[in-house]
């Protein structure tokens, strides 16, 4: 099963100095005391940043798997949730089994739902006041303590309470009420020592989420499941956080985060000659000078947007290969750009304009006919 997940590089794939460098830095320092295993890959839609984390993967011979984060992530979209098995629940506590019956129409047994029902404190006063915070928890008083800190006070309560809320009294013979560990490929990955990608987590809208997860960052680091059971990272496993920070919504990465990445790498657009042969081989085009072309408009749309500031779309690789593909189905590439490239890059008419000035430069429009 583990073989099977290692990636096999197509190939058409030109592998980037980022990834030869992640894998030597990787490779040497292992059973060194400063093991070099989170690393951060940081650029432009299109740019191969999650192929790049495949080929990591594959490059140090590991197991793959990612997660994609969004606006609405938490810590235990991360470490797993804890699910009821059937409908009757006795904790043989009164509370807790109010407190049930309250998740349970709340959703479940989920972090945002405890941390409710407990009034734990949100993320955004941990930022605000961590040290009134702190205290507020712990009924100490700690200076310079930081948010993360709180973070894991509140990690700690929030498992306590999960731990609670899972016991019942006396199972019946029919099995009674039992709750369902829902392991993560995150947690699997890093138990196991696999690769694992983090996708966008410059999306989810609170960024204090990942600080949550600053213990398995360390290279020794451990977290305590839902469950009780505590995980240890595996020294094998590897980190690789992809992002592209100038996607609309997106925030800056925590100050703590980029601390433990021990390298960051950011991944720009390849050589003209590079996208064009990759592009090429992806695509089936024999055509060299059109996609020379193409590429050569696809680079200036998005040195245009740069220079700019037209961040409500993306104009990349994943554009360049959609306009081809599209160019041979119609025949007409100008056409086809204005359905990919164009359409992609923006939503606003007067900086769409703009950009078919730049497409018209290599592309001029086909004219109709008129009717005799």
């Amino acid at each position: 099963m583990e073989q099977a997940l290692i990636p096999e590089l197509p190939d058409w794939y030109v592998i980037p100095q980022e990834v030869v460098d992640v894998c030597k830095h990787a490779s040497v320092t292992t059973g060194k005391p400063t093991q070099m295993r989170n690393f951060l890959l940081r650029g432009p839609a299109g740019t191969g940043k999650t192929m790049g984390a495949k080929a990591i993967a594959a490059g140090l011979g590991l197991p793959y798997m990612k997660y994609t984060c969004s606006a609405q992530t938490e810590i235990y979209d991360f470490i797993g949730q804890i699910f009821p098995d059937s409908e009757n629940a006795s904790t043989g506590n009164a509370t807790l089994d109010a407190e049930l019956k309250e998740l349970k129409a709340m959703g479940g047994i989920t972090y945002p739902n405890v941390a409710k029902i407990m009034n734990l404190p949100g993320l955004d006063d941990m930022d605000y006041d961590p040290e009134g915070v702190y205290k507020s928890l712990t009924g100490t008083e700690k200076p310079g303590v930081k948010s993360q800190d709180c973070m894991e006070v509140v990690l700690k309560m929030v498992t306590e309470k999960v731990k609670a809320l899972s016991k019942r009294v006396e199972p019946k013979k029919d099995g009674g009420q039992s709750f369902s560990y829902v392991e993560t490929d995150f947690i699997k990955a890093l138990e196991h020592g696999y690769v694992v990608e983090i996708q966008e987590p410059t999306t989810i809208m609170q960024p204090g989420v990942l600080v949550g997860l600053n213990s398995l960052l360390e290279q020794e680091g451990s977290i305590t499941l839902p469950t009780g059971k505590i995980i240890k990272r595996h020294p094998d496993a590897v980190v690789v956080v992809t992002t592209n920070i100038s996607y609309e919504g997106c925030r800056g990465m925590n100050q703590s985060i980029v601390d433990r990445m021990n390298l960051v790498k950011d991944v720009e657009l390849p050589t003209p000659e590079v996208m064009v042969q990759r592009a090429m081989n992806v695509t089936g085009c024999t055509d060299e000078y059109q996609v020379s072309k193409m590429v050569k408009v696809v680079n200036n749309m998005s040195e245009y947007c740069r220079k700019n500031a037209i961040t409500d779309g993306t104009v990349g690789m994943r554009s360049l290969l959609d306009w081809i593909v599209s160019s041979e189905i119609t025949g007409n590439a100008y056409e086809s750009a204005l359905s990919t490239i164009i359409s992609k890059a923006t939503a606003v008419e007067d900086d769409r304009e703009a950009l078919i000035v730049i497409l018209e430069q290599e592309f001029a429009p086909r004219r109709r006919r008129s009717a005799a």
